[in-house]
Protein backbone atom coordinates (compact mmCIF):
# COMPACT_ATOMS: atom_id res chain seq x y z
CA UNK A 1 0.00 0.00 0.00
CA UNK A 2 0.92 3.25 -0.58
CA UNK A 3 2.91 5.51 1.79
CA UNK A 4 0.19 7.98 1.93
CA UNK A 5 -2.27 6.03 2.50
CA UNK A 6 -3.32 5.44 6.10
CA UNK A 7 -5.72 2.40 7.19
CA UNK A 8 -8.17 2.73 9.69
CA UNK A 9 -9.84 -0.59 10.74
CA UNK A 10 -13.69 -0.80 12.10
CA UNK A 11 -14.42 -3.52 14.07
CA UNK A 12 -18.02 -3.59 14.00
CA UNK A 13 -19.40 -6.52 15.53
CA UNK A 14 -21.41 -5.81 19.07
CA UNK A 15 -20.55 -1.80 18.37
CA UNK A 16 -23.06 -0.74 16.05
CA UNK A 17 -27.38 -0.89 17.01
CA UNK A 18 -29.63 -2.45 15.35
CA UNK A 19 -30.35 0.08 12.24
CA UNK A 20 -33.46 2.17 13.25
CA UNK A 21 -34.99 4.73 10.31
CA UNK A 22 -37.44 6.23 12.75
CA UNK A 23 -33.99 7.21 15.33
CA UNK A 24 -31.67 7.80 12.32
CA UNK A 25 -32.99 11.35 11.42
CA UNK A 26 -32.67 12.52 15.04
CA UNK A 27 -28.76 12.86 15.81
CA UNK A 28 -29.81 13.29 19.70
CA UNK A 29 -30.79 9.78 20.16
CA UNK A 30 -27.75 8.22 18.12
CA UNK A 31 -24.99 6.42 20.93
CA UNK A 32 -21.21 7.68 20.36
CA UNK A 33 -20.26 4.30 18.49
CA UNK A 34 -22.65 6.00 14.91
CA UNK A 35 -21.33 9.29 15.14
CA UNK A 36 -18.09 7.81 15.41
CA UNK A 37 -18.65 5.76 12.59
CA UNK A 38 -20.55 8.23 10.72
CA UNK A 39 -17.84 10.36 11.18
CA UNK A 40 -15.31 8.22 10.36
CA UNK A 41 -17.01 7.15 6.73
CA UNK A 42 -17.38 11.05 6.11
CA UNK A 43 -13.65 11.57 6.63
CA UNK A 44 -12.49 8.94 4.99
CA UNK A 45 -11.22 9.06 1.01
CA UNK A 46 -11.85 5.49 0.05
CA UNK A 47 -13.60 2.06 1.60
CA UNK A 48 -12.86 -1.49 1.84
CA UNK A 49 -15.86 -3.57 2.75
CA UNK A 50 -14.82 -6.88 3.78
CA UNK A 51 -17.83 -9.72 5.05
CA UNK A 52 -18.33 -13.26 5.00
CA UNK A 53 -20.94 -14.93 3.59
CA UNK A 54 -23.67 -16.46 5.70
CA UNK A 55 -27.17 -18.39 4.22
CA UNK A 56 -26.57 -16.59 0.71
CA UNK A 57 -25.90 -12.63 2.03
CA UNK A 58 -23.77 -10.81 3.69
CA UNK A 59 -23.25 -10.96 7.50
CA UNK A 60 -26.12 -9.09 9.38
CA UNK A 61 -23.42 -6.76 10.72
CA UNK A 62 -22.11 -5.61 7.81
CA UNK A 63 -25.52 -4.72 5.88
CA UNK A 64 -26.44 -2.73 9.57
CA UNK A 65 -23.08 -0.72 9.32
CA UNK A 66 -24.13 0.23 5.85
CA UNK A 67 -27.45 1.30 6.74
CA UNK A 68 -26.20 3.50 9.49
CA UNK A 69 -24.49 5.38 6.32
CA UNK A 70 -27.98 5.89 4.41
CA UNK A 71 -29.10 9.61 4.69
CA UNK A 72 -25.06 10.56 5.08
CA UNK A 73 -22.37 11.68 2.41
CA UNK A 74 -20.32 8.14 4.05
CA UNK A 75 -19.93 6.97 0.55
CA UNK A 76 -20.90 9.40 -2.13
CA UNK A 77 -18.16 9.62 -4.59
CA UNK A 78 -15.88 7.36 -2.32
CA UNK A 79 -13.68 4.53 -4.21
CA UNK A 80 -14.90 1.49 -2.67
CA UNK A 81 -13.30 -2.24 -2.68
CA UNK A 82 -15.94 -5.07 -1.61
CA UNK A 83 -14.59 -8.16 -0.49
CA UNK A 84 -15.74 -11.79 1.18
CA UNK A 85 -14.28 -14.96 1.72
CA UNK A 86 -15.68 -18.26 2.14
CA UNK A 87 -15.29 -22.21 2.91
CA UNK A 88 -17.69 -22.51 -0.06
CA UNK A 89 -17.16 -22.61 -4.39
CA UNK A 90 -18.58 -19.01 -4.25
CA UNK A 91 -16.46 -17.33 -2.15
CA UNK A 92 -18.76 -15.34 -0.56
CA UNK A 93 -19.92 -13.74 -3.87
CA UNK A 94 -23.28 -14.28 -3.14
CA UNK A 95 -22.77 -12.34 0.17
CA UNK A 96 -21.98 -9.04 -2.61
CA UNK A 97 -25.39 -9.23 -4.38
CA UNK A 98 -27.42 -7.89 -1.90
CA UNK A 99 -25.21 -5.18 -0.78
CA UNK A 100 -24.70 -3.45 -4.48
CA UNK A 101 -28.33 -2.07 -4.27
CA UNK A 102 -27.62 0.46 -1.32
CA UNK A 103 -23.97 0.69 -2.23
CA UNK A 104 -24.94 2.18 -5.02
CA UNK A 105 -28.27 4.66 -3.14
CA UNK A 106 -25.85 5.73 -1.06
CA UNK A 107 -23.20 6.69 -4.52
CA UNK A 108 -20.20 3.96 -3.85
CA UNK A 109 -17.88 3.91 -6.64
CA UNK A 110 -16.97 0.29 -6.78
CA UNK A 111 -13.75 -0.10 -7.89
CA UNK A 112 -13.45 -3.76 -7.29
CA UNK A 113 -14.97 -6.82 -5.58
CA UNK A 114 -12.63 -9.64 -4.27
CA UNK A 115 -14.14 -13.00 -3.75
CA UNK A 116 -11.86 -15.83 -2.00
CA UNK A 117 -13.29 -19.64 -2.29
CA UNK A 118 -12.08 -22.22 -0.36
CA UNK A 119 -10.79 -19.88 2.06
CA UNK A 120 -9.58 -22.46 5.32
CA UNK A 121 -7.38 -23.95 3.21
CA UNK A 122 -5.38 -21.02 1.46
CA UNK A 123 -4.52 -20.11 4.97
CA UNK A 124 -1.56 -20.88 7.01
CA UNK A 125 -2.27 -21.48 11.01
CA UNK A 126 -2.09 -17.81 11.95
CA UNK A 127 -5.01 -16.70 9.51
CA UNK A 128 -2.37 -15.37 7.19
CA UNK A 129 -2.84 -15.79 2.95
CA UNK A 130 -0.34 -18.17 1.69
CA UNK A 131 -1.62 -19.05 -1.70
CA UNK A 132 0.21 -16.79 -4.04
CA UNK A 133 -3.04 -16.43 -6.24
CA UNK A 134 -5.13 -15.07 -3.63
CA UNK A 135 -2.53 -12.86 -2.14
CA UNK A 136 -1.94 -11.22 -5.91
CA UNK A 137 -5.67 -10.35 -6.34
CA UNK A 138 -5.72 -8.81 -3.42
CA UNK A 139 -2.57 -6.57 -4.26
CA UNK A 140 -4.27 -5.71 -7.52
CA UNK A 141 -7.43 -5.10 -5.73
CA UNK A 142 -5.81 -2.81 -3.44
CA UNK A 143 -3.52 -0.95 -6.26
CA UNK A 144 -7.00 -0.36 -7.80
CA UNK A 145 -8.17 1.37 -4.74
CA UNK A 146 -4.84 3.35 -4.43
CA UNK A 147 -5.30 3.92 -8.11
CA UNK A 148 -8.45 5.58 -7.96
CA UNK A 149 -7.82 7.32 -4.43
CA UNK A 150 -4.98 9.07 -6.48
CA UNK A 151 -8.14 11.10 -8.44
CA UNK A 152 -9.36 12.18 -5.24
CA UNK A 153 -8.20 15.98 -4.18
CA UNK A 154 -6.86 14.20 -0.30
CA UNK A 155 -6.06 11.11 0.81
CA UNK A 156 -6.48 11.11 4.48
CA UNK A 157 -7.53 7.64 5.01
CA UNK A 158 -8.87 4.31 3.73
CA UNK A 159 -11.82 2.98 6.35
CA UNK A 160 -12.22 -1.21 6.19
CA UNK A 161 -15.30 -1.88 7.44
CA UNK A 162 -14.47 -5.03 8.50
CA UNK A 163 -16.71 -8.39 9.84
CA UNK A 164 -14.36 -10.36 11.68
CA UNK A 165 -16.97 -13.30 12.52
Amino acid sequence: MGSDVTVIGADLAGRLPLFDPDVENDESSWPDSVRGFRAAAARADGVVIATPEYAHGPAGVTKNAIDWLVGSAGLMGRPTLLMSASPGQAGGMRAHAPLMPTLTLLGAVLVDCVVVSRAGSRVDAGGEYVDPAVVERVRLAVAELEDALAYSETRQAVSPLEDPL
